[in-house]
């Protein structure tokens, strides 16, 4: 059976979702639902379709070191690096409409797709550039070593 590995977003709008595949999230996913007050339909779906994992300290890892080589680190929460790690364990699709997921997804080989957009076309790396002086650092700086302003995240330039 194949399966997939699916996003809060997924389960919060409510789509159907097959019965012919396997649908696992993570605990992550479970907190951010609980949090939105979704918690009666999260026990339906936990009850019926979707199962919960938690993913391997090395997948985990390699999600971590993959992300600080784009500069996704900073944009990618706790819970979207679960999802990563656990695909990459399970070997199932990810099914997300986060655009930084995708990204990750598509460097660490992951097969990935969006349950309602269309899905990222290339991959984006990241760097971060201080809102005073000008100055490019990692994507992962957040305040400038020369000036002391805040750094904010834009798209490599190729």
């Amino acid at each position: 059976m194949k399966g997939w590995v699916v996003d809060s977003s997924v389960l919060y709008y409510g789509k159907d979702l097959p019965d012919d595949v396997e649908l696992v999230t993570t605990p992550g996913v479970v907190r951010e639902l609980n949090r939105e007050g979704m918690g009666e339909r999260l026990e339906l779906l936990l009850g019926t379709k979707i199962s919960v994992s938690s993913p391997t300290e090395r997948s985990m890892n390699r999600v971590a070191e993959e992300a600080r080589k784009t500069g996704d680190s900073r944009r990618l929460s706790e819970t979207d690096k679960e999802l990563l790690g656990l695909a990459l364990d399970l070997g199932y699709d990810l099914i997300t409409d986060d655009y930084s997921i995708q990204n990750l997804a598509k460097v660490l080989g992951v097969p990935c797709r969006g349950m309602d957009q269309k899905g990222i076309a290339e991959v984006f790396e990241w760097q971060a550039r201080c809102k005073g002086c000008g100055k490019v650092f990692p994507a992962d700086v957040r305040v400038c070593d020369v000036c002391g302003t805040e750094t904010k995240t834009r798209r490599k330039r190729k």
